[in-house]
């Protein structure tokens, strides 16, 4: 299942495998790299991974309520 989230910059980002973005996330959290809108890719990890915990919890929410 295909879920969008928005980077930093409010650019959208398809995400199609949540454990492999939330790894991703998290290996890239400590980036002191620049992106030219000033922010470093570590920072716009940060702000996409919250987005993605957001989207697991809400997912085993919705399998709790499932019979």
């Amino acid at each position: 299942m295909e879920r969008k989230i928005k980077d930093i910059t409010g650019a959208e980002v398809t995400v199609t495998d949540l454990d492999k973005a939330e790894r991703q996330c998290r290996d890239c959290l400590t980036s002191p790299y620049r992106m030219p809108s000033g922010h470093t890719v570590g920072e716009n990890h940060a702000y996409m991974l919250r987005q993605l915990l957001a989207l697991r919890r809400q997912e085993q929410e919705r399998d709790k309520k499932k019979p």
